[in-house]
């Protein structure tokens, strides 16, 4: 973790698959929050962030991730194979969009 948080920073794209609290940026600025100080990966640092995820349900520790209300956030609501699927396809050139 430690060494692909030095990396985030100067990082175009961080690519996020279905996680939430490990993800949530309120472990390092939210004093109140259950998860206040928990180590979490900082994607939010990330120049752009994408997130998969079927639905904008909390984690484990049942609050709301701050990360999916930035403005560099893209959520992506459904399956995580297809839509990762499609993305390989469009970067390749053999894509035709997504569905």
């Amino acid at each position: 973790m430690d060494d692909a948080n030095r990396e985030l920073p100067q990082t175009d794209v961080a690519l996020v698959i279905g996680a939430n609290d490990v993800t949530n940026p309120a472990a390092r600025t939210n004093k109140s929050s259950p998860i206040y100080g928990m180590p979490i990966l900082d994607v939010d640092k990330a120049r752009t962030v994408m997130v998969i995820k079927r639905s904008l349900n909390p984690g484990f520790a049942g609050i709301d991730n701050e990360l999916y209300y930035l403005d560099k956030t893209l959520m992506l609501f459904g399956d995580a194979k297809a839509f990762t699927t499609q993305l390989v396809k469009n970067i390749s050139g053999n894509g035709g969009g997504f569905h």
